[in-house]
């Protein structure tokens, strides 16, 4: 069954601080768009293990699945495995497959300890492979556990997009050259006669000389179109 809703965890302390642009929720809301997923909620905790399980948990008991983003590296603060294995209550284990992928690659003398850590996955998890990393993402339940280093996040988010959405999103962007305050009753109005049609409007500039974009997007053309034609006329009497 695919999923039709999803939630992003983002772990790590260096996004918190500021040290590190996110990206990989921005890149994750477009392609789950673009696939008929609606990502509903993105969520940001440090690398502290009662963050991430409570975290986690809430997420996946709310939404048809969660992807993670970090803490999956060699390092002491990478500990993203060991609280998803705290959340399902299962143990952490050394992966066979990833421990002959990395002595082949590494040799038996370069598979020193923060390799040996990058083998560990939820007992029970299945591996998440990409062509960017010989250490793969894992996958346990509803949960999708990918890298924090942007290029393999996108490598391995594309080897499981197949799982989420079915019905594309489409969009349709208008702009807008007046206040908000002008035409917002009427937007309102709009959005409850088309419910199935997200309607937002998003300022680009205020004071004198404003401009905007009203943005329209919907899963059923039809419906996406109409509600564009009604945002066009309601602009029309203002002018």
């Amino acid at each position: 069954m695919k999923h039709h809703t999803a939630a992003m965890l983002v772990i790590g302390n260096e996004v918190l601080s500021g040290r590190t642009r996110e990206a990989n929720a921005y890149l994750s809301a477009q392609e789950l768009f673009d696939r008929g997923c609606k990502l509903a909620e993105i969520a940001i905790v440090p690398d502290v293990e009662e963050a991430i399980v409570s975290t986690l948990n809430r997420l996946r008991s709310q939404y048809d699945a969660v992807i993670t983003s970090g803490g999956i590296g060699p390092t002491h603060d990478d500990i993203t495995m060991d609280s998803i294995a705290a959340a399902f209550e299962v143990g952490l284990i050394e992966h066979r497959f990833i421990v002959q992928a990395m002595t082949e690659y590494f040799g038996n003398d370069g598979m020193n300890e923060g390799r040996r850590r990058m083998t560990r996955v939820p007992e029970g998890a299945s591996l998440i492979r990409c062509d960017k990393t010989i250490a793969p993402g894992a996958r346990i339940g509803n949960v999708y556990i990918l890298a924090g280093v942007p290029d393999i996040f996108a490598s391995q988010l594309t080897s499981i997009l197949d799982d989420f959405g079915d019905i594309p999103f489409q969009r349709l962007e208008i702009d807008v050259a007046l206040p908000e305050s002008l035409f917002a009753r009427y937007l309102s109005i709009i959005q409850e006669q088309f419910d199935d049609v997200e309607v937002g409007s998003y300022p680009g500039r205020c004071g004198p000389d404003p401009c905007g974009k009203i943005c329209l997007s919907s899963q059923n053309p039809d419906r996406l179109t109409q509600a564009k034609e009604s945002v066009d006329a309601m602009l029309l009497t203002l002018k």
